[in-house]
């Protein structure tokens, strides 16, 4: 499945934005394909920068719907990457393993739309989707699916890049319980909208007894 979220607020996108801006890049090739025709881009090289990145991430994440929608359990280190005029990654899949955890979820944060081309695309069986997310939105996805970025053909596509395990190993039950993850959420909306009632309550009490359980025996399945 793909899933958007919002991620940054104003202040904290002209935050990574001025670390983004701030640092040098290089050749994209050093992480991953060194074939130019399948990737083409650059990445900030600079160690504390990125520390400063990752740790801004990390804390956001841990105070975010997506920690406990997708059971997040580790979050490897963020890639702040540059797409110029002509730069793409054509179709890849990213590795199952990077800094000694498991890639569950690939992330993707869009951090400006002054460019054109740069389209974000994934692949599902026989379907292709193009994502063009506004700024400070995250794009997440099964890091298994096959996916790249489209050539830009003007401006420069900005983004960062980071890779997160879930505590639920097993794919089928990561995804089912994702998904009760979200209709759990949207209930709760949906009644805080008519009106909480005693009946309501009791209602979204057995519900979550049912998620932890299903929870408890997915992370005994590892």
């Amino acid at each position: 499945m793909i899933y958007e979220y919002d991620f940054f607020d104003e202040n904290q996108l002209k935050q990574i934005l001025s670390l983004f801006d701030s640092g040098k890049f290089v050749d994209g090739a050093r992480t991953g394909s060194n074939d130019k025709f399948q990737k083409d881009n650059t990445q900030q090289s600079d160690i504390e920068l990125n520390k400063m990145a990752n740790a801004a991430i990390a804390k956001i994440i841990r105070n975010s719907r997506i920690y406990h929608l997708h059971q997040l359990a580790k979050i490897s280190p963020c890639m702040m990457l540059k797409y110029e005029v002509g730069q793409h990654y054509a179709d890849h899949v990213d590795y199952w393993e990077m800094w000694g955890s498991r890639t569950d979820y690939t992330a993707v944060i869009t951090l400006n739309d002054d460019y054109e081309g740069g389209e974000h695309f994934i692949k599902i069986g026989p379907e292709t989707i193009e994502k063009r997310l506004e700024p400070g939105k995250v794009l997440i996805y099964q890091t298994d699916f096959i996916h790249g970025v489209r050539p830009v053909t003007n401006g420069v596509r900005k983004c960062v890049t980071f890779w997160f395990e879930s505590a639920i190993a097993d794919p089928t039950m990561r995804y089912y319980i994702t998904e009760f993850n979200k209709v759990y959420e949207d209930l709760q909306d949906i009644v805080k909208r008519s009106g909480f009632t005693e009946e309501h309550q009791q209602t979204l009490l057995a519900l979550d007894h049912v998620r932890c359980g299903i929870v408890k025996r997915s992370l005994q399945m590892r």
